[in-house]
């Protein structure tokens, strides 16, 4: 059940909202960037994550085939989520940082499936390997 959450990045100049679903589970995946900023996200709809202040602050980042746009606070660094525009598959989603989202009800999210990618493959199907650091 969709559920309308607040969150922001770690010096507050970010502030958003989202609507998450916290029984669909969460995703981490093992490409360079995720692995590296430990990115443990709810996926949610496009339209479903609202920027209510700090524009000015919320920097894009995207590499590749820039389809994802990894947005972070130029302020703190902390990413508190992503745009994934997939134009071959007509999906757009965001992947949200579970850990910039506030009043999480955490027994919910942790008894909620843990969904793993290998992003780092590309082989977005299935799990990779080793997941134990991600």
């Amino acid at each position: 059940m969709l559920k309308t959450y607040t969150g922001g990045c770690h010096c507050g100049a970010i502030r958003f909202e989202a609507d998450i679903d916290l029984a669909a589970g969460t995703w981490k995946c093992n490409c360079t960037i995720c692995a590296r900023n430990r990115l443990w996200s709810f996926e949610t709809g496009s339209h479903a994550v609202r920027l209510l202040a700090g524009a000015e602050y919320l920097q894009d980042y995207s590499f590749n085939d820039h389809v994802a746009h990894h947005y972070f606070c130029k302020r703190c660094g902390v990413h508190p989520y992503e745009f994934v525009d997939l134009p071959a598959e007509n999906r757009q989603y965001y992947n949200v940082n579970v850990n910039c989202v506030e009043e999480l009800d955490m027994d919910a999210v942790m008894a909620a499936p843990i969904h793993h990618v290998d992003g780092l493959h590309d082989r977005w199907d299935r799990a990779p390997a080793e997941i134990r650091h991600l």
